[in-house]
């Protein structure tokens, strides 16, 4: 499968649960719609039953659900399952969709940012995201340090401790 031509502009983000999670915690879609519109979410990350009532409610109000809608999507997850068995099919959903409406992936999960990288489909994670908010001066550095902790301590969000080191180190250059 061909991977969006690079001058191709994206045209807006997608969501998976890890994603949609964070901002639930987080509570910035205003700045998020401002910066990503239109925010996507695959039909099958709302079908999964694992979805609380306050993340399912989030998303029906600020993500716009997507399902998959032609043969080359169809094909994408098929492909999908084989690269990568243990992908959920909301998973490889969010990818398929992803790839073939040119979209941002925003996710923290280890292998659909490890598949990302093998398809170049373009995704962000968390960190970047709160990054971000810094450079566009909406929130200050430790406004998005104090809002990674909160994810750690409150949501339960595994960042290793290198990570967060690193992230600090890159925050204080800007």
């Amino acid at each position: 499968m061909p991977s969006p031509e690079p001058s191709r502009k994206l045209e807006g983000m997608i969501l998976d649960a890890t994603a949609l999670i964070d901002f639930v915690y987080l509570g910035e879609w205003n700045w998020l719609e401002k910066c990503y519109d239109p925010l996507c979410i695959a039909q099958e990350v709302l079908d999964s039953d694992n979805l609380e009532p306050q993340t399912r409610e989030a998303a029906a109000k600020y993500l716009t659900p997507i399902v998959l809608d032609t043969e080359a999507m169809f094909q994408s997850l098929i492909d999908f399952s084989r690269e990568a068995p243990l992908l959920s099919i909301a998973d490889r959903s969010t990818l398929a969709i992803a790839q073939h409406r040119f979209l941002l992936c925003a996710s923290d999960d280890g292998l659909v940012v490890e598949t990302c990288r093998k398809r170049s489909i373009p995704y962000v994670r968390t960190l970047r995201l709160l990054t971000e908010m810094v450079k566009t001066e909406y929130k200050t550095v430790s406004e998005v340090k104090a809002m990674a902790q909160m994810l750690i301590e409150t949501r339960g969000k595994h960042i290793s401790q290198q990570v967060i080191e690193n992230w600090y180190l890159d925050l204080e250059a800007i």
